[in-house]
C-alpha cells in the first residue's frame, strides 16, 4: 500500500474550506492501493497526525482527540533521511509516508511555503512546485506573467497597507475608473474580495482587503462570463484538461460559492460551458498557456473571462483548487470522464514515477 500524507487545515482564512476538500479527497482516494495518513494543521500552524474518525475533520473536532504532534526533519538521501516524525509517548518516531498530498488553500499552504518545507525534507508531493505555487498565489505576479505570455489580463494595480489617499485614487484611474474589484493580493475563495462602484464602497473594500493582506490588488472590472480550465500534468510529461466550465451568477455580482451555507445559493456551475466552438478552443489554449507560463505542474485550475466580444481574459490560477463535492475542478474532470478517485491515483502515480 502506498502511504499518502493528506495535509489539511492550515493557518489561512480558507482553513474550513480545506477541511471540506480533505474530507472529499479522503472519501474518493482508492483504498485498494492507497492508505491515507492524516496530517492536520491547526489555525496556529501546529502539525498533528490524526488517527480518529474522518467524520470529525469537517467540523474541526479532529483537533480534540486522537492526535500526536508531528514534525518534518530535513534530509533527502538514504544516509540523511528526512521526513515526518511523530511524538508518541514522549519520543519521536518515524511516521512512514511515501508521498504527500497537500489539500491546503491560501497563505501558509498554497503559496509555496509548505511545498518548500516538503522539498527540504525529501518528501515527494503532489501539485505545483515552490515557484509556481508562490506566483499563482500572488495576483499581481500571475497577471504580469500571463500578460508576458500573450494572454490578455485585466488592468491591475497594487497598493500596500498605509498607502496614501492620493495613491489609492490613482490606481482606480489607472484601472479605467469604477467599478473595480479590490482583492487581497494573496488570498482566495473570494474572501476579502469586493466590487466597488463608488468612493464609499472602494474605501470599505480597501479596509476589508487590507485586514487580510498588506498587499492589495485593484483590478479593472471585466464584463463577461467567468470560465475555468481544469489542468493536470506538466510541459515535459504531457497535459490533460477537463471540460471547460462556466459560472452563472444570480446573486451579488461575483463568485463566492465557498462563502455560502448553501453552495449553490447565488451560483450555477454549467459544465461544459455554453460557448461557441471557436471560443471554447481559445479558452482552452489560453488556459494551457497560463498554466505553462506560471510553471504549474501536478494540477491546477485556471480561471478566465470571456467578454461579449469573445475576447479571452485571464483572471487567476488556483494551484490547489477546491476539492469539495461541489468544487469546480472535480466536476470539470468528471464531465470529461475522469472521476476524482482516478484523478488522484494518476497524480500520485505520476509523482512517484518521477
Amino acid at each position: 500500500m502506498i502511504k499518502v500524507a493528506i495535509l489539511f487545515g492550515g493557518i489561512s482564512t480558507e482553513h474550513d474550506i480545506s477541511l471540506k476538500s480533505a474530507d472529499n479527497v479522503i472519501a474518493q482516494l482508492p483504498r485498494d492501493r492507497f492508505e491515507p495518513v492524516l496530517i492536520g494543521i491547526d489555525r496556529d500552524g501546529a502539525w498533528f497526525h490524526y488517527s480518529g474518525d474522518v467524520a470529525d475533520i469537517v467540523s474541526g473536532a479532529w483537533e480534540d482527540h486522537d492526535v500526536n504532534p508531528v514534525v518534518l526533519i530535513p534530509g533527502c538521501s538514504e544516509d540523511a533521511r528526512g521526513g515526518f516524525m511523530e511524538l508518541v509517548e514522549g519520543e519521536f518516531v518515524e511516521l512512514p509516508v511515501d508521498v504527500a498530498l497537500p489539500v491546503l488553500h491560501g497563505q501558509g499552504g498554497e503559496d509555496g511555503t509548505v511545498q518548500g518545507t516538503l522539498e527540504a525534507c525529501g518528501v515527494p508531493y503532489v501539485g505545483c512546485g515552490v515557484l509556481a505555487s508562490a506566483v499563482c498565489m500572488d495576483k499581481d505576479a500571475s497577471h504580469r506573467l500571463a500578460a508576458a505570455a500573450g494572454v490578455r489580463s485585466p488592468k491591475c494595480e497594487v497598493l500596500y497597507r498605509g498607502a496614501s489617499d492620493e495613491a489609492c485614487h490613482a490606481v482606480v484611474e489607472k484601472c479605467g475608473g469604477y467599478p473595480v474589484f479590490v482583492k487581497p493580493a494573496r488570498g482566495g475563495s473570494s474572501i476579502g474580495v469586493s466590487k466597488a462602484s463608488d468612493e464609499a464602497a472602494y474605501r470599505a473594500a480597501l479596509d476589508a482587503a487590507f485586514a487580510l493582506d498588506e498587499k492589495v490588488a485593484v483590478e479593472e472590472a471585466i464584463t463577461g462570463v467567468e470560465v475555468g480550465c481544469a489542468v493536470m500534468g506538466d510541459s515535459i510529461h504531457g497535459i490533460t484538461m477537463g471540460e471547460v466550465d462556466e459560472i452563472v451568477i444570480t446573486g451579488d455580482g461575483f463568485f463566492r460559492i465557498h462563502l455560502e451555507k448553501d453552495p449553490g445559493a447565488n451560483t450555477e456551475l454549467r459544465c461544459p460551458a455554453d460557448l461557441p466552438a471557436d471560443v471554447m478552443a481559445r479558452v482552452r489554449e489560453a488556459g494551457r498557456t497560463v498554466y505553462e507560463a506560471l510553471g504549474c505542474s501536478g494540477f491546477a485550475r485556471v480561471d478566465l473571462f470571456v467578454t461579449p466580444e469573445g475576447e479571452v481574459v485571464f483572471n487567476e490560477v488556483n494551484s490547489t483548487p477546491g476539492m469539495t463535492y461541489y468544487s469546480r475542478f472535480p466536476q470539470m474532470m468528471r464531465v470529461a470522464g475522469h472521476d476524482l478517485g482516478e484523478v488522484l491515483a494518476e497524480l500520485i502515480d505520476a509523482k512517484l514515477r518521477r
